[in-house]
């Protein structure tokens, strides 16, 4: 029977439908005449009239006059439009189009907000001459208004807009008042349903929300409100609790409206646990190889951070590093006994991409080969994400470019391009130091150097110390790939003029020899470079006392010849050249000179030093470095070791020796009591500790404060790594375009010693600040 109903229902609803198309059918069309605008005092007629699409001698629709309020409309001019037939005649009809214009902004008149400022207020507002006023507009207005309050503090502003009449029809002001009142602080912060986690830890999680106190504003801002309680969310789901939510939360004011009372509803949830791990889908890696990259182990407390980090980056790089750059990993967890969460990842590889070419741009000066010899992804390779990583690092440790950003595009269903662009930054730098010391007076150098000459990535260096008492000259060439070879060759000249304080003075004359090369093993981030030096050295003015006691046996006007082997072995695995934020930089240095090299010089010296650096937030690293060193004779004889291969340390080691701030230069190590001269050693310690803060990324500034310890001894037997001169301060650091490093240091030396009666040096110690001042070098 309903069968039946439905049927006759549909027959009617046709019939229907067809009686009324016949009748349409016989009614004349109706042809539009005419057409005229009325109500409108500010909008032209004519862009009225072309808006709504009427074109006079066409059919007139009923669906033509709808569109036409639909046109009008979309112009959002008009509170009201209606279509009227002016007059109907037998050839067609005219027509009337009504419309009530919106009001036209005449003036504003702001008043109040003087907390907030009117610069801010305006632009809330953002309204101006002219503009159409809507009446949702108070509304909107009021609803900014309010967020500028609130994002200032001021909770309980009481704000008023609306809308006068103007001086003419068409015409309205805007009238806003805006009184702030005074800021509202946070009294309390109150959660309810939180057990598992005490208040005090959750008001530690809102970094942004505070109760107030000495050091705390107590505002509240709704925004970084909803932002600390993610953070308060994420640290549960860290902790456990991946059900925990935040239900609501809710304000209410003391009765002075200066202070308000926060409460936030929690469901924590039960506490979870990892149980069983499982793989399906690809194959392509082991079950071990795959467990391998899980943070964690069943038992453990879930941690919803150390899940996500395990099929976000681990599952997922392990497979991006041999070249399936579209792998998908997908976890299902499943509760296994109440508590405890099994979880599958199920991974999809797709297809492994191969690397087509590497395209290079924004060298202008660098040539290309410069750049690719530096990558450790090539044409033809597997796309790997790990190497690719490697080749930009190698390539900005060159410290040619201010940026390195490389790009993957997909040619094909399994190649990929590699777009690496670079924006090269000054290279050549026209070094400058300067200083003072007791000993030397005025101090410097000035020098040239071009680690990138003529975008060859060969370096010429041109280095010139002076001072009273010291001066040197050098001059060297490198070549770090010869022939495009991984092997460097290099040379340097150099001459050195010394008085020594204990009466007599030296030169030098000399030029060396280099050849290197980067090693595989133990990885490589190691290089390997041998040294081969030969100088000749000449003592003479030798004075009086120092003739007396000259305990190194020094003859006066001989000619010395010196001949030494160097090995450099290097590791260096930073980040950056500028400012390091990861990695490590270990050297060992071994000299020998003499023995089956010949000349007159017979000694064998040891340098070890380590330096690494630790990100602990976005922009502070810390520093360290370690170095120790340790000169010998072969033959037992002091004559056969150079002055200057002695250890000398304080200062900013500018002249000779090993920099420690806070100390004039070559002042540590052992001391003659009566005249109170420092004797070169034959070992060394220094430990150094560095806070660094980058203040700005390009160019490089970065501020610190350090804390470094070391001494020099007169030999191994002497040696004692608790017995260092201490010292501590800050410094700020600037990188600028043909200068280099511009450094700034106040060092406080604790153990600076003291004098008797007679100038003699004393056990007692003193702190004394020394300001470290100079271009182009490091301490």
């Amino acid at each position: 029977m309903q069968k039946y109903y439905k049927q006759n229902l549909i027959v009617i609803v046709l019939i229907l439908l067809s009686a009324t198309a016949i009748q349409a059918q016989q009614q004349p069309q109706l042809t539009l005449l005419g057409v005229t605008v009325e109500g409108n005092h500010r909008a032209d007629s004519g862009l009225i009239i072309a808006t709504s699409g009427l074109v006079i001698g066409q059919p007139l629709t009923g669906e033509k006059v709808q569109n036409v309020i639909r046109r009008l409309w979309e112009l959002e001019l008009f509170g009201d439009v209606k279509v009227m037939v002016e007059k109907q005649t037998g050839d067609g009809v005219f027509l009337a189009i009504h419309v009530k214009e919106y009001s036209r902004l005449e003036f504003i008149d702001i008043s109040g907000g003087k907390k907030i400022g009117k610069r801010e207020m305006e632009e809330a507002i953002d309204l101006f001459k002219g503009q159409v006023l809507k009446p949702s507009d108070p509304v909107k207005l009021h609803r900014k208004l309010r967020e500028l309050c609130e994002e200032k503090g001021y909770l309980l502003a009481d704000i008023i807009v609306e809308i006068k009449p103007g001086t003419a029809e068409g015409l309205s002001n805007l009238l806003v008042r805006v009184d702030e009142g005074t800021k509202v602080k946070i009294k309390e912060i109150i959660f309810n349903g939180n057990e598992a986690i005490p208040d005090k830890k959750l008001r530690k999680k809102l970094k942004n929300t505070k109760q107030k106190a000495w050091f705390r504003s107590g505002e509240f801002h709704r925004d970084k409100f909803e932002e600390d309680l993610k953070v308060m969310i994420s640290h549960y789901r860290e902790k456990g609790y991946r059900d925990a939510e935040v239900l609501g939360d809710s304000i209410w004011y003391t009765e002075d409206r200066k202070r308000m009372f926060l409460r936030i509803d929690i469901t924590e949830g039960p506490l979870y646990y990892f149980g069983d791990v499982t793989f399906s889908g690809s194959d392509l890696f082991s079950k071990i190889e795959l467990q391998r990259q899980v943070m964690f182990e069943p038992g453990d407390v879930f941690n919803q951070m150390i899940y996500e980090l395990t099929w976000r980056e681990k599952l997922s790089t392990l497979f991006y590093d041999k070249g399936y750059i579209y792998t998908s990993v997908r976890p299902t967890e499943t509760q296994a006994g109440g508590d405890t969460l099994s979880i599958n990842f199920h991974i999809e590889a797709g297809n492994r991409f191969s690397v087509r070419q590497i395209h290079i741009a924004g060298n202008s000066k660098t040539l290309e080969k410069v750049i690719r010899r530096e990558f450790v992804l090539k044409p033809g390779d597997t796309f790997d994400v790990t190497k690719l990583r490697r080749s930009i690092r190698d390539v900005t440790i060159l410290n040619y470019f201010a940026n390195v950003e490389p790009d993957v595009e997909e040619v094909s269903e399994d190649q990929v391009d590699l777009y690496i662009k670079v924006e090269e930054k000054p290279t050549d730098q026209a070094n400058l130091s300067a200083g003072y010391s007791e000993q030397d007076g005025v101090i410097g150098a000035i020098g040239f150097a071009a680690p990138n000459f003529y975008g060859t990535g060969q370096q010429l260096t041109l280095d010139w110390n002076f001072g009273q008492e010291y001066g040197s000259f050098s001059l060297g060439y490198t070549e770090p790939w010869l022939f495009d070879l991984e092997l460097l060759v290099g040379g340097s000249f150099y001459m050195v003029r010394r008085r020594w304080a204990d009466g007599f003075s030296e030169q030098l004359v000399g030029g060396s020899v280099r050849l290197g090369q980067r090693l595989d093993w133990p990885d490589d981030y190691f290089r390997s470079v041998w040294i081969y030096r030969i100088e000749r050295s000449m003592y003479d003015e030798f004075s009086q006392s120092f003739r007396a006691s000259n305990t190194q046996g020094i003859s006066e006007g001989d000619v010395r010849l010196s001949s030494t082997l160097t090995h450099i072995l290097t590791r260096d695995s930073r980040d950056f050249p500028e400012f390091p934020t990861t990695g490590s930089v270990a050297n060992i240095t071994t000299d020998l000179a003499g023995g089956l090299l010949g000349g007159d010089d017979r000694y064998h010296k040891h340098i070890a030093s380590l330096e690494w650096y630790t990100r602990i937030l976005p922009k502070f690293v810390l520093y360290n470095s370690v170095t120790a060193g340790y000169l010998g004779t072969l033959t037992g004889g002091e004559s056969d070791i150079p002055l200057l291969e002695y250890f000398y340390m304080g200062g900013s080691g500018l002249s000779l020796g090993t920099p420690l701030r806070g100390y004039d230069e070559r002042s540590v190590g052992p001391h003659d009591l009566i005249g109170g001269s420092v004797d070169g050693g034959k070992s060394q310690f220094k430990a150094a500790m560095e806070l660094r803060l980058q203040m700005v990324d390009n160019p490089t500034i970065y501020g610190l404060t350090f804390a470094e310890a070391g001494n020099t001894w007169e030999g191994f037997s002497h040696t004692d790594p608790w017995d260092l001169w201490r010292s501590a301060g800050f410094g700020v650091r600037l990188y600028m375009p043909m200068i280099g490093m511009i450094g700034l240091d106040f060092g406080y030396g604790f153990d600076h010693p003291e004098r008797d009666a007679l100038g003699r040096l004393t056990d007692r110690r003193r702190g004394v600040w020394k300001t470290h001042f100079q271009f182009g070098r490091q301490f």
